[in-house]
């Protein structure tokens, strides 16, 4: 297994990993204790898209980049992070030890995923099918936080002003 470092893509002052090889288990780890709060990673896309895809992330109603660490963040429906496309900053969301993978809610994000798949993180909170917020029921929805996009897009689907 290939182990990517930060500095091949990211700044070194980033306290984050890539392990693994794209398409291959491929996953974000810390390279260090990271607080609850803390700016992890400013987002460098490398490229924008209007149609997503599986390893992009959506930041608009019809708007995708692709980022490299994001490309490497696997969904967890227990995220240690999360994606502020606002800011364009990956936030961890509680603390992060040394070793320990950096996840987030995929459905976040997305409205609707390119590939769904079934969630087998075994949360409490677990979705269990990862098919974007469009399929959340309310409930779900409001055991997360959402990006400003996906919050409008829920009103768009119930028809509130």
């Amino acid at each position: 297994m290939e182990t990517q470092n930060t500095a091949s893509f990211l700044d070194t002052n980033y306290r984050v990993k890539v392990v693994g090889q794209r398409n291959l288990n491929r996953t974000a780890v810390a390279t260090h204790d990271i607080k609850q709060g803390e700016v992890i990673y400013n987002i460098l896309p490398y490229a924008v898209k209007t149609n997503a895809d599986f390893l992009s992330v959506q930041i608009g109603t019809e708007k995708h980049i692709l980022d490299r660490l994001l490309e490497a963040m696997n969904h967890s429906c227990s995220p240690t992070t999360f994606v502020d496309v606002a800011k364009m900053q990956v936030i961890a969301i509680k603390n992060i030890s040394e070793g320990e993978e950096l996840t987030f809610f995929y459905p976040s994000t997305e409205w609707e995923m390119d590939r769904p798949f079934q969630c087998n993180c075994q949360s409490s909170q677990c979705i269990s099918f990862v098919n974007g917020a469009k399929q959340l029921s309310i409930s779900q929805m409001m055991e997360f936080q959402l990006n400003l996009h996906i919050k409008n897009s829920i009103k768009d689907s119930l028809n509130i002003d």
